[in-house]
Formats: C-alpha cells, structure tokens, sequence
C-alpha cells in the first residue's frame, strides 16, 4: 500500500497486488477526501470512515501492460527530477 499525500486534493492510497487474475496484476486506488489528513493513518483504520473515500478505481494490467506501466512511470520520474514535468 502506498500513502499519495503531497497534493491534499489528489490523496489517497494505491495498492498493488497479483494473482487476482492469473498473469495479471491488479492495481486499485482510493482517492480520499482533502478535508482529511490520511497523513498518520492507513486505509485499513477504523478513523477513515467511509463518506471520505470519494473514489475508487480497479484495473487488471497483462504482465506486458505492467511492463510499459513501469516504463512510463520511470520516463516521468526522469522528467518530474529534472523540472520538466
């Protein structure tokens, strides 16, 4: 589970996780409202109460798919250290 709270607006937690699907990789995120501070807290506690969470996306990508995710996440983890994104 990873914590995204830099940006109050666009917080929340995404998790990774195989073998949903076989051969594939699952990828979900719940976005969480910005009046909350989620910066002490996990998505499993009991204190983020349900009305907070005000999206949830679930996607399945193929091996190949999380492949060219990992990919274009490090083309923009390039760009983002260099200013440019």
């Amino acid at each position: 589970m990873i914590k995204c709270n830099d940006i109050s607006y666009r917080q929340g937690f995404i998790e990774v996780a195989a073998g949903i699907h076989p051969h594939h990789v699952n990828v979900e995120v719940w976005n969480v409202h910005p009046d909350r501070d989620i910066s002490g807290l996990s998505l499993g506690d009991q204190a983020i109460a349900d009305n907070e969470i005000i999206g949830n996306t679930e996607i399945e990508l193929s091996v190949a798919q999380a492949s060219a995710l990992i990919e274009a996440l490090r083309n923009a983890i390039q760009l983002a250290g260099q200013g440019e994104a």
